[in-house]
C-alpha cells in the first residue's frame, strides 16, 4: 500500500506533470498534526440591497453602511435595507471612516470622485477648499486621515470634519506617491508603490502624526490589501509591488505567497482589478484575493493556500466584507445581495459548492505503477433524512490520470458518502490500470450539501518496468 499525496496548499503548477495537487473550494485543517480537508464556508443571504457592485462597507453604531454601485444604504441587524438620499458617485471600491465625536460620530465615505458625509438618511458632498482630491480615508484617535496621490497626508481637526490647510505632511522617504492609508495597531500606514511609511499620533499641531519607520516595499495597487478591518485580529496582508503576497509581522513584510499564487498575480494585466477581503469563521482567519478570473485564499492560522470558485464561475462571487453583530457579512458581485458567511452551510445562496481535491502523483520514476485499488477516507453517514437526492444520498466522483494530469479518466460516481448513519461506508475504486512514468493522480469532486471531510487516501500498487 502507498499513500496518495494530497497537498496541504493548492499547488496546481503551470503544465501537466508539474502539479503537486490542487485544492479548490476546500482547505486543510491540522488536527493533532494530521491534515483534514474541509469544504469552504457557505453563503447565506443576509439582505438584498437590489443594487449591484459591492464597493465597501462599515459598521457605525447599530447599522451596516454599504456602498453598492452609485448608492449608499444602511442595513439593520435583521437585514432591513434603507436607501439613503444622495449618491456615492463612482464604480470603484470605497473607503470609510468615522471619528469619535459625541454623541454622534461623523461618517465619511471616500470614492474616486471625492469624499462624502454620510448620515443614516442622507449623503452630501464633502467640500473643503483646503483638502485636495483624496484617494482614501481612514481614522486614528478621532482624526480623519486622507491620502493624496502626490504623497501628502491630510488630517482633520480632532473629532471634526474641519481641515486646516497646514495640517498635512508628505510621505517623502520615497517619491512614489500614495495609494492608500490604513490604520492597524493604533498606527497609520501610508502605502506607496515602493514603500510603506508608518506614523503614530503624537498630538502635535497643525498635523498630529509623527513618522515611526519606513518599510522598504510597496503596494502593487490600491485594493490589494486587507487585514485592517475591525474584528480581523490578524496582520495586514497585501500584494507587494514585486507581485508577492506579504503579511506585516511587526514591521517585517514576510512573504507568504507560493509560486502558483505569484504566477496568477503576474498574469493579471490590470492589477487595479485585484480585490482583497478578510473574514473569520470558526477559528479560520481567511485572507481572500480575487481577480476577474480567479480567487486564491490564505489561511492565516495554518499558512496554507486554497483556491475558490463559485458555481459557473472561475472565481468566488464575493468580495468586500465587514464584521456585523458577530457575523462576517460580504458582498456579492453577481447581485445586490449581502451574504453571511457560515461554516455550517454547504451551498452559496442555494448553489452547489464543488469541493475538489487533486492529488500529487503516486509514482516510482522511471518505473510505471499498476494500481489494483484506491481507497479514500471520507467522513460518511452525515446525510439528512429529507432533502434533495444529492443531500439524502450523497456522492463523490473519482477520476484518475496516467499522464501527469494532462487528461483524466471519465469520473466514476460513487454514492458512497453514506445515507444517515452509514458511518462504515468505504469509498474505493478498482482496476485502475498501468500508469506512464508520470505515475497516477486522482481527482475527487463532491457537490453534496452535507457535512463531509476528507482524511487522505492510499493505493494498492505494484511497480512495473519503464515503458
Amino acid at each position: 500500500m502507498a499513500q496518495i499525496p494530497f497537498p496541504r496548499s493548492s499547488l496546481p503548477g503551470q503544465q501537466a506533470g508539474e502539479s503537486n495537487g490542487r485544492l479548490l473550494n476546500c482547505f486543510t485543517e491540522m488536527d493533532a498534526e494530521q491534515p483534514t480537508w474541509r469544504p469552504v464556508q457557505g453563503l447565506v443571504e443576509f439582505a438584498n440591497t437590489m443594487k449591484v457592485t459591492p464597493r465597501g462597507m462599515v459598521v457605525k453604531e447599530n447599522l451596516l453602511y454599504t456602498a453598492q454601485d452609485g448608492f449608499g444604504l444602511t442595513v439593520t441587524a435583521n437585514g432591513v435595507v434603507t436607501l439613503l438620499s444622495g449618491a456615492l458617485s463612482g464604480a470603484n471600491p470605497v473607503t470609510w471612516a468615522q471619528n469619535n465625536k459625541s454623541p454622534t460620530p461623523d461618517l465619511i465615505c471616500n470614492t474616486e470622485n471625492g469624499s462624502f458625509i454620510v448620515t443614516s438618511s442622507t449623503i452630501t458632498s464633502f467640500l473643503d477648499p483646503d483638502l485636495p482630491q483624496p484617494n482614501s480615508i481612514t481614522q486614528l484617535d478621532g482624526y480623519f486621515l486622507w491620502t493624496i496621490g502626490d504623497g501628502r497626508i491630510f488630517a482633520s481637526e480632532l473629532n471634526s470634519t474641519a481641515v486646516n490647510a497646514l495640517s498635512f505632511t508628505t510621505a517623502q522617504a520615497n517619491p512614489d506617491g500614495l495609494l492608500r492609508g490604513t490604520v492597524h495597531g493604533q498606527q497609520f500606514f501610508a502605502w506607496g508603490q515602493s514603500s510603506i511609511q508608518v506614523y503614530q499620533d503624537v498630538g502635535t499641531t497643525p498635523f498630529p502624526l509623527s513618522p515611526v519607520t519606513i518599510i522598504p516595499v510597496g503596494l502593487i495597487e490600491q485594493w490589494a490589501i486587507a487585514g485592517y478591518e475591525p474584528g480581523w485580529g490578524g496582520p495586514q496582508i497585501f500584494v507587494a509591488s514585486d507581485g508577492t503576497v506579504r503579511k506585516l509581522n511587526g514591521y517585517t513584510p514576510e512573504v507568504v505567497s507560493t509560486k502558483d499564487v505569484e504566477r496568477a498575480i503576474h498574469d493579471v494585466s490590470n492589477k487595479a482589478l485585484l480585490r482583497a477581503s478578510v473574514y473569520v469563521e470558526v477559528g479560520h482567519p481567511i485572507w481572500s484575493l480575487s481577480s476577474p478570473t480567479w480567487t486564491w485564499e490564505y489561511n492565516n492560522s495554518t499558512g496554507y493556500w486554497h483556491e475558490r470558485a463559485s458555481s459557473n464561475m472561475t472565481r468566488w462571487r464575493a468580495e468586500q466584507s465587514a464584521l456585523f453583530f458577530n457575523n462576517w457579512i460580504i458582498g456579492d458581485t453577481t447581485s445586490g445581495k449581502l451574504f453571511r458567511i457560515d461554516e455550517a452551510v454547504f451551498t452559496e445562496d442555494g448553489n452547489a459548492i464543488a469541493m475538489t481535491l487533486e492529488s500529487g502523483p503516486v509514482k516510482n520514476f522511471p518505473a510505471r505503477i499498476q494500481v489494483a485499488s484506491a481507497f479514500f477516507d471520507w467522513t460518511t453517514g452525515t446525510a439528512p433524512l429529507v432533502g434533495s437526492d444529492d443531500a439524502v444520498n450523497p456522492s463523490v466522483s473519482i477520476s484518475w490520470s496516467h499522464d501527469g494530469g494532462a487528461s483524466y479518466s471519465g469520473a466514476l460516481l460513487r454514492r458512497s458518502l453514506g445515507t444517515q448513519g452509514q458511518v462504515s461506508k468505504q469509498i474505493r475504486v478498482n482496476r485502475l490500470g498501468l500508469s506512464t512514468q508520470h505515475g497516477m493522480r486522482f481527482r475527487l469532486v463532491t457537490t453534496s450539501p452535507i457535512y463531509r471531510t476528507f482524511r487522505g487516501g492510499s493505493v494498492n500498487a505494484a511497480s512495473r518496468g519503464p515503458a
